[in-house]
């Protein structure tokens, strides 16, 4: 009687064992048409609210990281992470200060020249394509996608179902998954993690290796945007380098973070 007790409790076992795995959520990686992942993304969203199926999918994820661009007079002054600190940034345009506020992954202008209260009144922006104008003093924020790490993919964390499948296979500019034997190919949730730790940082793994002393180089981020130097030195566990920068005719060093130069 207690070893017909048994199989019957290990049966049990097994069979809730497998509902838990059935039921339980993984990631997966769609092929998007080029540079179309953010509408691949913006499609599938509304497709599952359309046929009442979110709860399927915890995560969509473009793995490239958001960026700030703000512009004065037609030139990009400031490049900077749409993630991590809240900050304000002035700028000076055509008739004086525009100051822009990035906050809790949101951009918005919250003071600006006489003339320009619809950009001041603008709902903050916070996705890649977005953009706010303030046309009187010549100013402008908007949100870009840059350094993708797999361009053209979209990740989902997600319960497969048929019916999700279909969904996803017609949902425009995405193509379809990464598979094997015609089956969805499941991703380890380490190697998400590390993803996601990576686009956090702000600069991609290849570049946190790539500087040297005496390397050129040149800012592409922050107020020495667009100036070129040479390295200094490397403080690779803070992810920093010291540039020496040409301003005003002498050389001056400059500290600045890996993700903010690039070689030349």
């Amino acid at each position: 009687m207690s070893e017909e007790k048994n199989k019957i409790d290990q049966q049990l076992k097994e069979e809730k064992d497998t509902e838990k795995q059935e039921n339980e959520k993984k990631w997966y990686a769609l092929y998007t048409q080029s540079n179309l992942e953010i509408k691949a993304k913006e499609n599938l969203v509304k497709m599952l609210e359309l046929n009442n199926m979110q709860d399927l999918v915890d995560e969509i994820l473009v793995p490239a990281e958001e960026k700030v661009v703000i512009k004065a007079l037609g030139k990009e002054k400031y490049k900077l992470s749409l993630k991590g600190a809240d900050r304000e940034i002035e700028v000076q345009g055509k008739k004086g200060i525009t100051k822009f506020k990035i906050e809790d992954g949101k951009v918005k202008v919250i003071e600006s020249v006489e003339g320009d209260e619809q950009c001041v009144n603008h709902s903050p922006i916070f996705k890649p394509g977005q953009k706010i104008t303030c046309k009187e003093n010549k100013t402008e924020v908007k949100i870009v996608l840059e350094n993708k790490m797999y361009p053209g993919y979209l990740l989902i964390k997600a319960k497969l179902t048929d019916d999700l499948i279909d969904l996803i296979k017609k949902t425009p500019f995405i193509v379809g998954f990464v598979s094997a034997g015609g089956k969805p190919v499941p991703l380890d949730e380490k190697d998400i993690q590390k993803i996601k730790d990576q686009l956090e940082k702000g600069a991609p793994a290849a570049k946190r290796l790539m500087f040297a002393r005496g390397d050129k180089v040149r800012v592409i981020e922050g107020p020495f945007m667009n100036f070129t130097g040479t390295v200094e030195e490397v403080i690779p566990d803070k992810e920093k380098l010291v540039v020496s920068i040409t301003i005003f005719g002498r050389s001056t060093p400059v500290e600045l973070e890996f993700s903010q130069v690039e070689k030349i």
